[in-house]
């Protein structure tokens, strides 16, 4: 059943092309300009007051420079129009991006798993940092959680897989940051040394989570899949709605970046011109694009009714559908 919501967020607000690489520029400019000032005031005050944790947290903010370049180059890339070798264009850079992302996000969660690892089988004795510090990693928190919130809105927007998993690393390392606070409540005020190392554990293995989910994500979509089956439903749906077309078959959908390509036969009666069946087709074609906002392009291919082909043993029709409930 096509639910309300779903259908919602088929239909909902169109942003130009121009006007989401826009987004994704600002988005990134405004990373790379925060997480710079950020590396550089921990790596400052990490020398400044001896804290070599604070120097390695501003080392990881530049980290965070790089993946807001990635974002800020890939948007370049999918802007660029079809060519000869990319006749879909180049819109699949934000997925293999956003792949990209998901391997530095596992990267520091394997990184914090590892050191909370070796903490818990050789416990270190750790010493309150001086109070400029805790106004740095204040500080710190207070801008990757601003790039958190700023990233995923113009994501969510622009519908951008890219901009969200990399709203997400913003959040991780807004975790570890807490974590690293509150191990140093365990370790120096209630004098429980190992619930530092369990706490950096367990949100190691949430920002591993995280990794994996946006890594799976990605790979749907790079083997042609969607994240909505309940699309097909809706394609279904609209083609019965249209006068003289039957039996949508052979349909397959697949996403491209945030937009979609849908290829389908339908089948419309045998006697109809070729220049009425076209116009039945063209019908269909319209009438889904007023149901899905964000297409790039459909072909409907015109069958006569009962016409059975046995190489036609890919893609859905609504009898495979209602199988997969």
């Amino acid at each position: 059943m096509v639910t309300a919501q779903n259908k919602a967020s088929l239909k909902k607000e169109s942003v130009s092309v121009q006007e989401r690489i826009n987004i994704i520029r600002r988005a990134s400019w405004i990373g790379i300009i925060i997480n710079f000032i950020l590396s550089t005031l921990k790596i400052s005050a990490g020398f400044l007051f001896y804290s070599f944790a604070l120097i390695g947290d501003g080392i990881d903010s530049l980290t965070d420079v790089v993946t807001s370049g990635v974002t800020l180059v890939t948007a370049n890339i999918s802007s660029r129009p079809p060519d000869n070798e990319h006749p879909y264009g180049h819109g699949r850079a934000e997925t293999i991006a956003t792949k990209l992302l998901s391997f530095i996000i596992f990267f520091a969660g394997a990184q914090l798993a590892f050191s909370s690892i070796k903490k818990i089988i050789n416990p270190e004795v750790a010493e309150l940092p001086e109070s400029p510090v805790f106004i740095v990693i204040a500080v710190s928190i207070a801008g990757k959680i601003f790039l958190s919130i700023l990233k995923k809105r113009a994501g969510i927007k622009i519908n951008s897989p890219m901009l969200i998993a990399d709203a997400k690393n913003m959040r991780n390392d807004v975790l570890i940051s807490v974590s690293v606070l509150v191990g140093l409540v365990f370790t120096v005020v209630l004098e429980i040394p190992v619930l530092d190392s369990i706490t950096a554990l367990l949100v190691s293995v949430w920002i591993l989570k995280t990794a994996l989910t946006i890594f799976m994500e990605t790979s749907r979509e790079l083997m042609d899949g969607v994240d909505n089956p309940e699309m097909y439903k809706l394609v279904f749906k609209v083609v019965k709605s249209v006068p003289g077309a039957g039996n949508p078959h052979k349909t397959r959908i697949r996403k491209l970046n945030n937009i979609f390509i849908i290829d389908m036969d339908i089948e419309v009666a045998g006697n109809l011109t070729v220049k009425e069946g076209h116009n039945i087709a063209m019908k269909v074609e319209n009438a889904i694009r007023e149901e899905i906002v964000e297409i790039y392009d459909i072909n409907v291919h015109v069958e006569p009714t009962g016409n059975y082909e046995k190489r036609e043993n890919f893609g859905l029709n609504e009898n495979l559908i209602d199988n997969k409930e």
